[in-house]
């Protein structure tokens, strides 16, 4: 009794003193902190720096109607509005994070600009974290850490910044670069041994310490120039992953994120079905392999739309491409131990206000439960600025063709777009150098063709340039009828049953039979040269793009030949084809012909 009389007076004067010195804050009275933690990220994959509207629709649920309806979606300004209201929803717990391939293979308004653009818009978006893709690196090792880092597009010694009336830092003469982080784990600087860009990010979110571990997948090097990643090594995906686990657990890291550039498919029909129907591909090795840690994996590369969980409970996602959709994942995360209690996944559609490309009439109407975004003025005024700047460029004419042209291919491997494109290549070749030996047989690969020529009968640069964004430039070489046969059947060596065919010119024609033992596909005598068998004996002049000339997409046998000439970009090739052929013919397919 006598102990509590005289402590008691203590803390009265002490409560007191606090209060009229002004030093108690209000909080001093609250209710202890929540046991749980939300975390919410927000995810993009594919963008491929389309800043405007693409003007392709997403597949959603539709009440009224069994088989679905389609949404106009996509565009930078619409994205920015999204990413700003679903913020909103956990401020300050949010972050915003990316699978890669955010740039290459972009349209005129930002490859014209070596996709400056798009890295100024993904700034302004609040872009947090992201993965390198494959196409980070369509340019090269250096133009990947000038993006990242900021700095001018080095020009060559004519003056000229590599494309004909472009120019880079359109913002007062600078380039700041990415704000956001790039993370390459598995992407090693061989001299040094170390990642070309960090392997990992560290964030603090309420006391919750997140791992993000960012990595393309292994196979980049058969997918971009060879040249450009010289001196670097892409490894393992899943020994990479496993091996940072422990190194970030050392740092007090308690949730695993994985930013991973390669994904798997499913068969699903619209993007809120979860049940993942015939889910398939790469991404499922490699996350079925990974520590228990990692509890989450964001993934991208196949241009799918899922949001999967497997068997152990780990979440899978994609958000398909050009930024029509944004995955919105919460994660419940439990304070004391930091153990992730709760995870939950969406794909929304970035609705536009854009009209739908549609037969007769106008737009359907949105369904039930779909809204279109308004377009954030800001990115808007970026995205015009770029517009007006590249417009003289992308709306000048070059000409016509009589009927659809696309990237639809028939059982053998052939398309209608990707035979004219070979077709051009083969008359472009001989306008190499002077003198040069005319081209017999040309090649593209489907890779390469990004885009399709079927909207409308008149063609503009800018639709060409979306066909073809990466300024490969045309080559033309020497190989043995010999060498061509193995080239041919490099097409099905380590790529699944379907292979990757190349597409071929006129004139040049082989019989394929999947049945057959890989080595052995294409049928004995069935390649011919205007009739005439190909002779394993003799010298045949071939063409293709600089990507396949380097040995890109597996395909060494291209740098095995002689004579090897370098030409016009391939854009170009095709632009003046065009010119030349006023309005250009769909060509007749039937040079690949398969067996069962």
């Amino acid at each position: 009794m006598v102990l509590r009389l005289r402590v008691t007076p203590i803390r009265v004067y002490f409560w007191v003193a606090l209060l009229l010195l002004g030093t108690l804050a209000p909080s001093a009275f609250a209710l202890e902190p929540s046991k749980q933690v939300n975390i919410s990220l927000l995810a993009i994959n594919d963008f491929h720096g389309n800043i405007a509207p693409p003007g392709i629709a997403v597949s959603v649920p539709d009440a009224s109607d069994p088989a679905g309806a389609r949404v106009s979606a996509g565009g930078a300004a619409y994205l920015s509005t999204l990413v700003r209201q679903q913020k909103a929803i956990n401020p300050g717990n949010t972050l915003v994070v990316g699978a890669g391939d955010l740039l290459g293979a972009t349209p005129l308004v930002s490859g014209l600009f070596h996709d400056e653009p798009t890295v100024d818009v993904l700034n302004q978006i609040g872009l947090d974290l992201s993965s390198v893709g494959n196409h980070e690196f369509d340019k090269g090792a250096n133009e990947a850490l000038r993006l990242q880092n900021g700095g001018c597009y080095p020009r060559s010694a004519d003056g000229s910044s590599g494309v004909v009336g472009t120019d880079t830092c359109m913002n007062q003469g600078r380039f700041e670069g990415a704000r956001y982080q790039y993370l390459a784990a598995n992407v090693i600087v061989k001299a040094s041994g170390k990642p070309l860009f960090p392997a990992y990010a560290v964030r603090d979110i309420d006391g919750i310490r997140i791992g993000f571990i960012g990595l393309t997948l292994r196979g980049t090097p058969a997918m971009v120039m060879p040249s450009g990643i010289a001196g670097l090594e892409f490894r393992d995906e899943v020994r990479t992953i496993n091996a940072l686990v422990p190194e970030l657990k050392a740092q007090g890291v308690s949730v695993f994120v994985v930013l991973i550039h390669q994904g798997g498919q499913t068969t699903a029909r619209t993007v809120q079905d979860k049940t993942c129907p015939g889910f398939t591909g790469e991404i499922l090795d490699i996350a079925d392999r990974l520590d228990p840690a990692v509890q989450v994996v964001i993934s991208g590369h196949t241009h799918q739309e899922y949001v999967c969980t497997r068997p152990d409970g780990r979440l899978i996602t994609q958000s398909g491409f050009y930024g029509r959709l944004l995955t919105r994942i919460d994660l419940t995360v439990e304070r004391a131990s930091g153990k992730v209690i709760a995870k939950e996944a969406n794909n929304l559609v970035v609705v536009n206000d854009q009209p739908l490309k549609v037969a007769v009439g106008s737009s359907p109407p949105l369904p039930a439960g779909y809204s279109a975004l308004a377009a954030d003025p800001q990115i808007a005024a970026i995205v015009r600025r770029y517009g007006d700047l590249s417009a003289t460029i992308t709306d000048l004419p070059i000409g016509r063709i009589a009927g659809p042209l696309d990237r639809q291919t028939t059982p053998g491997g052939e398309s209608t777009l990707g035979a004219l494109i070979s077709d051009a290549f083969l008359a472009g070749a001989a306008r190499i150098a002077d003198g040069a030996v005319p081209a017999q047989i040309a090649f593209t690969n489907p890779g390469g063709v990004r885009a399709d020529l079927n909207s409308t009968l008149s063609v503009s640069y800018g639709q060409l340039f979306s066909v073809m964004p990466f300024n490969n430039a045309l080559v033309s070489m020497d190989l043995t009828g010999a060498q061509l046969l193995r080239l041919l059947e490099q097409q099905w060596q380590g790529r699944g049953p379907r292979g990757l065919v190349l597409h071929v010119s006129e004139g040049f024609s082989y019989t394929w039979d999947a049945a057959r033992p890989l080595g052995q596909r294409v049928l004995p005598g069935s390649a011919t040269l205007q009739g005439e068998p190909i002779r394993t004996d003799a010298v045949y002049r071939i063409a293709t793009n600089s990507f396949l000339g380097e040995g890109g997409d597996g395909f060494t046998v291209f740098k095995q030949g002689k004579n090897v000439q370098t030409g016009e970009l391939d854009s170009v090739v095709l632009k003046l084809y065009f010119r030349a052929k006023g309005a250009v013919q769909v060509p007749t397919l039937g040079r690949i012909t398969r067996l069962n």
